[in-house]
């Protein structure tokens, strides 16, 4: 399924409890240095082994953004309109170049607010090959259909 095929997912699909089927994403070295060249960000630790220690280079802390809307988006598209109210990201361990996370979402909260906006909140928890869980997000939005 091309993107320009998926449905949109619409707020009628997005009640509380709804969990997504989940998403595996591998966190390549070209990846991350995309990502880098895209914010210039040029840590030393997101592609020198030597600066990031045992384990290898630690993927940019802002990849999650990316993983936590790929996990529930990719089976659907997004709707225009709609409003990124607030994120919170929990590091729990350093996701490294290489990882394979595996990232569930599921909608914690859905309903409308006392102007009538379609309220939905995420909770979105990643863990990589070795099970370990690394980061929880919580995405709060306001959903445009």
């Amino acid at each position: 399924m091309t993107v320009e095929d998926r449905p949109e997912l619409v707020f009628a699909d997005l009640g509380q409890g709804r969990t997504f089927r989940p998403f595996e994403m591998r966190v390549t070295g070209d990846l991350a240095a995309a990502y880098m060249d895209t914010v210039g960000d040029r840590n030393p630790l997101y592609f020198d082994a030597g600066a990031a220690g045992p384990g290898g280079p630690i993927a940019p802390p802002g990849l999650a953004a990316i993983y936590a809307r790929s996990s529930y988006l990719q089976d659907h598209a997004m709707p225009s309109g709609g409003v990124l109210a607030k994120q919170e990201f929990e590091f729990l361990a350093p996701v490294r170049v290489g990882d394979t996370l595996r990232v569930q979402a599921r909608v914690f909260e859905s309903y409308l607010d006392d102007k009538g906006r379609r309220r939905v909140h995420f909770l979105i928890e990643a863990e990589n090959q070795d099970g370990r869980p690394v980061t929880t997000i919580r995405l709060y939005a306001i959903w445009p259909k």
